[in-house]
């Protein structure tokens, strides 16, 4: 991903006031590191128009323009009870944290987590002799939260319950006679099972490598590129869903794993008679209906034979759903939903 270097200190307000801040840290009894943050008093110095506190702690940098965080990656680290190290095999910069390892280097958006390589959206930058790196990765590396408080002028990493499987990407890329593709590929990583966890992402390779080779015998020109966008995501189930354009036609995937049977699930296993039916009275549905779980824990259905308006949202514990997922769903999709 490219990003401007024109860049800000966080900002300060819901109104994106951009500012320099000082940024002290602390973590609470809850496990939550804080982060406050004021405006400094001493001058701020510019770098490659990247405007730094010099002399200050290491701060949070906001990219407006990209709407990208980036957090200081030993502050944060250590703060959560990790450890930042320099391996002078790999020449990179290894984050230890409960069993995990993290290996990337500035600049470089190639990364290895938990031995899977993965590509970062945003590289790791290293700035005023800090490296910071994009706080989408860390939080899902240390299972945290992140939060900005802006009338506390506040950030908190907030730990998540329970065991969170982490969803970083990769990438298949490749450009051949008259064709471009780009399709993004999750990588799963915290399952209990090892081995299913390795298999799963085999299998999930093939399929999107399937896609590629589909397209490239195809005739003629053109382009494909599908995005990955996560949907819910915890210990029982896992919820993707890819979306983009072959050519000039919407293309859609879904995913949606019980994890606790290590099966694939169709929507008429997750939902009682009376719910199927509630939704069919809603809209057309499909005996293999596309659909994912969003992470707000709304019901998505998918028509990928629209343009537009081709997702349709239901709120998991609205009108046409409450009390109508089978038992086993209801815990962590009803009972909580938004």
């Amino acid at each position: 991903m490219y990003m401007k270097k024109t860049a800000v200190i966080i900002c300060v307000s819901a109104a994106m006031i951009c500012g320099a801040i000082r940024l002290s840290m602390r973590l609470t009894e809850a496990k939550e590191l804080e982060m406050e943050v004021s405006k400094p008093q001493q001058d701020i110095a510019a770098q490659e128009q990247t405007k730094i506190y010099n002399g200050g702690e290491n701060m949070p940098l906001y990219y407006d323009e990209e709407d990208i965080l980036l957090l200081p990656i030993r502050n944060v680290a250590q703060g959560l009870g990790g450890t930042v190290t320099w391996e002078k095999t790999t020449k990179s910069v290894a984050v230890t944290y409960k069993g995990k390892k993290l290996l990337f280097e500035a600049g470089n958006s190639s990364a290895q987590m938990c031995g899977y390589h993965i590509t970062l959206h945003t590289p790791p930058q290293s700035i005023n002799g800090c490296l910071y790196g994009e706080a989408s990765i860390l939080s899902d590396f240390f299972s945290t939260e992140v939060r900005w408080d802006s009338a506390k002028k506040q950030i908190s990493l907030k730990s998540k319950e329970g065991v969170i499987p982490i969803i970083a990407s990769d990438f298949l890329v490749g450009k051949s006679q008259g064709k471009e593709y780009s399709l993004e590929i999750p990588v799963i990583m915290g399952l209990n099972d090892g081995s299913y966890e390795k298999g799963l992402n085999k299998e999930i390779m093939q399929e999107i490598q399937g896609l590629v080779d589909e397209f490239m015998l195809g005739d003629g020109d053109g382009n494909f590129h599908l995005q990955l966008e996560k949907g819910l995501v915890n210990g029982d189930f896992l919820s993707l869903c890819w979306s983009g354009k072959k050519d000039e036609q919407t293309i859609y995937k879904t995913i949606n794993i019980d994890l606790r049977e290590q099966k694939t699930k169709l929507l008429t296993d997750m939902l009682t008679e009376k719910g199927i039916a509630n939704v069919k009275a809603q809209v057309p549905f499909a005996e293999n209906q596309l659909f994912y779980i969003t992470e707000q824990k709304e019901l998505a259905l998918i028509d990928s034979g629209k343009q537009e308006q081709a997702v349709v949202l239901f709120p998991g514990n609205g009108d046409v759903l409450k009390g109508q997922w089978q038992t086993k769903y209801a815990d962590f999709i009803s009972a909580s939903a938004m």
